[in-house]
């Protein structure tokens, strides 16, 4: 059962135990959390300056999720570099030339001791390389790799923001592990890709995950941002239009305001792309992908 379902069979039984069903209706499912009250976690990109500023990077999401209804306090920023910081939770002190993998264990790890053995569900929000370690974090913890937690982790949501899916567009911009890592052909995106570790695979099953691409990024081309051709339940792909540029890092900090998105999406069990000049902005997009679960 999806998150917006629950809260409204929350509402309805209410009303049933007072007696007024038009009444009891709206003030549980106000009162009720945004995403379930699930954890959600923001889990950064790539940074060839070896850190990042979470508080700064994630501020415009933490203010949009906040103005939906999510406790600050269940929103963690993920640090991962040595040189991060204000970030609510530090897994790993890599750099730029620690495989992503480690970085993925770390993360796993990380969730599996602090969330799954307690029970507790989390959703994932990740822009960029983010959306690469979310993803080898949940792939290796249900495979059993090597340095990962021995069981699959507890995840409801992921949605993932231009991330390089299918590999980054400049591939001489930064020389690093990491970077090399996110080449189109590399031995990371050619594992990342075999049939056994797609989204269809038993391994990604009771996740309800949702890719965003766009357009006008440069660093990251729409196709990779959403895995063209590869099974994803939900895909977003921003077209170019007149009032917006949906950049890289844009991908991460736009919230509504300012006019409508031009936005193509597809939902896996319509099987058909839908266009839009009506479209939300990207954290929008974002935070109703958490909220709203499997319930489209």
């Amino acid at each position: 059962m999806g998150k917006r379902r629950i809260r409204l069979v929350a509402a309805v039984a209410v009303a049933f135990v007072s007696g007024s069903l038009a009444a009891a209706i709206p003030a549980p499912a106000t009162a009720a959390p945004a995403n379930g009250g699930d954890k959600i976690y923001l889990v950064h990109g790539y940074n060839d300056a070896g850190g990042s500023d979470c508080a700064s990077l994630w501020g415009n999401a933490i203010d949009y999720f906040t103005s939906r209804g999510v406790d600050k306090s269940s929103i963690h920023t993920v640090g991962y570099y040595a040189g991060d910081k204000n970030c609510k939770d530090d897994v790993a002190r890599a750099d730029t030339d620690t495989r992503i993998k480690h970085v993925a264990a770390a993360l796993a790890n990380h969730i599996y001791n602090t969330d799954t053995r307690q029970g507790k569900s989390v959703d994932i929000v990740a822009h960029s390389m983010g959306g690469l370690v979310t993803r080898v974090a949940i792939l290796g913890s249900a495979l059993g790799w090597k340095g990962f937690p021995a069981g699959k982790l507890k995840v409801g949501d992921v949605v993932t923001l231009a991330t390089p899916h299918q590999g980054i567009i400049d591939r001489d911009k930064y020389k690093s592990v990491q970077w090399d890592s996110m080449e189109p052909g590399s031995t990371f995106l050619e594992v990342l890709q075999e049939p056994a570790h797609r989204l269809d695979q038993p391994w990604a099953k009771g996740i309800d995950w949702s890719f965003v691409g766009s357009n006008e990024d440069t660093t990251v081309f729409a196709g990779s941002g959403y895995d063209k051709d590869r099974p994803v339940q939900h895909k977003y792909r921003y077209l170019p239009d007149a009032d917006h540029n949906i950049s890289h890092t844009a991908m991460r900090t736009l919230k509504p305001g300012g006019g409508k998105y031009n936005l193509r999406y597809w939902h896996a069990r319509e099987g058909k792309p839908h266009d839009t000049t009506n479209g939300w902005a990207p954290l929008e997009t974002a935070f109703n992908a958490v909220d709203r679960g499997s319930d489209w």
